[in-house]
């Protein structure tokens, strides 16, 4: 009888160590809060690119372009006469208003033999200024610029003459340097300069060592429309 009172004494005590007992301190897994947890606990680093390698950017050149310079001599209007390489704008042709047609011409510059100025006008223009400010009359201040205009007549080397305005630039390499010449239609100077102060290309002429030799596309174009 005493044993089976202790026995139940016993297992009384087993069962109320087993009720206040302390919970387990770890939680049962929550894969959602783990994820989480993880997340903040490890700041997300993204794999750093290496910077894309480009090439350097090769100099721009123009294999199709053929060398155009021409052996030619420029006479300037003052009397002066340079010598050397001449060129244009590069695939470029000289562009001429034809009155004749009224149109315009493209002449290869290889086909040109030689161009001449003609002048049509030139003279010392006044300047003048508005009298007041928001008035409408006009009064010379005494002071003049030189003005001129001109057109060319080109001698191409199959013959043929065309005369009319031009704009086209004329490089002309002399050594080591390089110098700007301009056949226009209208030209003007500063304040205060002379027409002498106002130099243009008289003529120029091309000197190709075999200028008689016929060359291969040296058809000269007709027309050139708008």
């Amino acid at each position: 009888m005493f044993l089976r009172h202790a026995l139940g004494l016993l297992l009384i005590i087993g069962l109320s160590g087993f009720v206040i007992a302390d919970p387990p301190t770890t939680q049962p897994a929550d894969p959602t809060m783990d994820f989480l947890i993880n997340s903040a606990a490890k700041p997300a680093t993204q794999p750093v690119a290496a910077p894309a390698t480009q090439a350097a950017p090769s100099t721009l050149v123009n294999h199709g372009q053929a060398d155009d310079g021409r052996a030619a001599v420029i006479t300037l209007n003052d009397g002066k006469t340079v010598t050397g390489q001449a060129s244009t704008t590069a695939d470029k042709p000289v562009r001429i208003w034809d009155a004749t047609i009224k149109d315009y011409r493209d002449i290869p510059f290889a086909l040109i033999k030689s161009a001449t100025a003609i002048v049509n006008w030139e003279r010392d223009e006044p300047e003048w200024q508005f009298k007041e400010s928001g008035s409408d009359v006009k009064v010379f201040t005494g002071r003049t610029y030189p003005a001129r205009e001109t057109q060319y007549e080109f001698i191409l080397i199959n013959g043929d003459k065309i005369t009319g305005d031009v704009a086209a630039p004329i490089y002309l390499e002399t050594g080591d340097k390089t110098k700007t010449y301009v056949l226009h239609k209208r030209d003007k100077g500063e304040l205060g300069q002379k027409l002498t102060d106002l130099v243009y290309v008289k003529k120029i002429e091309f000197r190709d060592e075999n200028p008689d030799e016929p060359k291969a596309n040296s058809e000269v174009p007709k027309q050139k429309s708008e």
